[in-house]
């Protein structure tokens, strides 16, 4: 991969898992921007800032399509579409973190729900209201939902798991693996086989929910990104690519709170859409860098542990507030004064630690685990042919 390329990409992949963090911890901590008793010029910075979690999703999810769909679809290109390659590489990648953090964190859950809920924060919506909770967290802590969100069906048939909202984008990401194997292997196989793998594709897609399936079309802007990258199609120069998506990323912020956005699924995706063509734009403008970006190295260890923060960062973070609240005497919705914003820095602080930590158990062991179901497959796969009777022909993978 050209290393403007892929350094972009990691420094993308670690500051979207760090936004998403602190606007968690955000509104955990602090109040509201509309409940603040001042508006200052730091303040609305600080809350523009910290207010980007849900444009680090978009930009998550055209990262993947590059990396997945793209990378994907020029391999299958030339080589043919192996798919028992692409589920061993989605699987391992997926569930060697995605397990621990379900365990974990409904075991922090149920840890803050019978010693740590005397704000009632895991049983009741809070008052004043805060953004990151939409329902009792209590409603998901059930093995209905433990076995939905194993099996990838968090907003389509069961709730995320406890507290654990961020897993709803997981689940859009997961079927977006498979609806892209589906439509490229009908694409690209024997046409007696075609229909019917067409016919699964759409299958699948009426099944999803609608919103699931249209942001399908912010993640296929990656497999976009990644055919421009490698064409020889004109690019625009990094500092044109870099200025349109963070005029985009300023734009969809600003817009956040318009209610006739907010409450139109059409109007959302646009916006998201959008943003996510123009952060494509970004990354095709710095294949034109010669070089990487400075402190590549620093960027790519702190992208190695992204995926893992994403998925254990919100049931810690939650534990902790209400650790902190039953313990110290603290509370939810403070102001941003000196003693908030010590509040919030600790808070994201640790629970940062704990994701690494938490990395070094779990997606630090993707590979490993990947290579070992690969052969395992592959061995099940030889044993079978092993014993088909002389003369059968072979099944074509």
């Amino acid at each position: 991969m050209k290393a403007g390329v892929s350094t972009f990409l990691d420094l993308s992949r670690w500051v979207a898992a760090f936004l998403v963090v602190i606007n968690h911890a955000r509104a955990l901590v602090l109040a509201d921007f509309g409940a603040l008793a001042q508006h200052g010029s730091a303040d609305r910075a600080f809350y523009l800032v910290t207010g980007l979690g849900h444009e680090a999703v978009v930009i998550f999810f055209v990262i993947s399509g590059f990396l997945v769909g793209g990378v994907t679809l020029d391999r299958w290109l030339m080589r043919g579409p192996d798919l028992r390659a692409y589920a061993c590489a989605r699987t391992s990648r997926i569930y060697t973190t995605l397990v621990p953090a379900l365990v974990i964190g409904i075991g922090l859950d149920f840890t803050g729900l019978h010693w740590f809920d005397a704000t009632r924060i895991y049983t009741t919506l809070p008052t004043p209201a805060i953004a990151s909770i939409a329902a009792p967290f209590v409603t998901g802590m059930n093995v209905t939902a433990f076995f939905g969100n194993l099996f990838m069906l968090q907003g389509v048939l069961t709730p995320t798991l406890g507290s654990n909202g961020p897993l709803w984008s997981l689940s859009y990401e997961w079927w977006y693996y498979c609806l892209f194997a589906l439509a490229i292997v009908a694409l690209t196989s024997e046409r007696a086989w075609r229909i019917g793998w067409a016919a699964a594709a759409l299958a699948l897609v009426v099944a999803l929910p609608l919103a699931l399936t249209l942001w399908g079309f912010v993640w296929m802007l990656g497999i976009v990104a990644h055919r421009w990258v490698y064409s020889k199609a004109w690019r625009p120069a990094p500092a044109f690519g870099v200025a349109l998506f963070a005029a985009a990323l300023l734009a969809s912020r600003l817009t956040h709170g318009i209610a006739a956005i907010d409450t139109s699924l059409a109007g959302s995706f646009t916006r998201d859409f959008v943003l996510g063509m123009a952060y494509m734009v970004a990354l095709a403008s710095t294949s034109r860098l010669s070089h990487a970006l400075p402190l590549a190295a620093l960027h790519r260890r702190l992208a190695d542990f992204s995926y893992s923060t994403y998925l254990f960062h919100f049931p810690a973070l939650l534990l902790l507030c209400a650790f902190a609240c039953q313990t110290f005497g603290l509370r939810f919705s403070q102001q941003p004064d000196a003693r908030g914003l010590v509040c919030f820095g600790v808070a994201v602080t640790l629970v940062y630690a704990y994701c690494f930590a938490a990395s070094l158990l779990t997606e630090r062991h993707t590979a490993r685990v990947r290579h070992w179901l690969d052969a395992h497959l592959r061995a099940q796969e030889q044993r079978q042919r092993s014993v088909e009777p002389t003369g059968a022909p072979a099944p074509k993978t």
